[in-house]
């Protein structure tokens, strides 16, 4: 009896942890994965065409799978340009905290350089002049 109840129990969390993951990382995502898999492994024995990518750029991923693993990522962006960006917006599909931070340091700093360059004395001398 007990160890039917603790299955059971644990049968309903292990479900409700899966819905709970399918909201988080929902099917179009895996399949979105499954078509570009170039990007986990780029040494597959079959590398299909995924149906999005035109042919030019098929090429270039053919060529970058002959290259070895540390020559690929030291020329990504400067031999690959298109694939590297592609890879970048499927495994980032939102800013990185990284680059938030960056924005919004650079409109601090742009903030506070601009408020340490504004002059009041032009304009209080004028109000103070039609007060009079």
């Amino acid at each position: 009896m007990f160890q039917d109840d603790m299955f059971e129990e644990l049968v309903q969390y292990l479900t409700s942890m899966r819905v709970s993951f399918e909201k988080y990382f929902p099917e179009e995502q895996n399949t979105k994965m499954k078509l570009n898999s170039w990007i986990h492994d780029r040494f597959l024995p079959n590398l299909q065409k995924p149906e999005s990518m035109s042919n030019e750029i098929y090429e270039s991923l053919l060529e970058m799978s002959s290259d070895t693993s540390n020559d690929f990522w030291c020329r990504i962006r400067d031999e690959y340009p298109v694939l590297g960006k592609m890879a970048l917006n499927i495994l980032l599909p939102f800013q990185t905290t990284y680059l938030c931070e960056i924005k919004f340091s650079t409109y601090a700093a742009t903030k506070t350089k601009y408020r340490n360059r504004l002059d009041a004395e032009p304009d209080e001398t004028s109000t103070v002049f039609y007060q009079t």
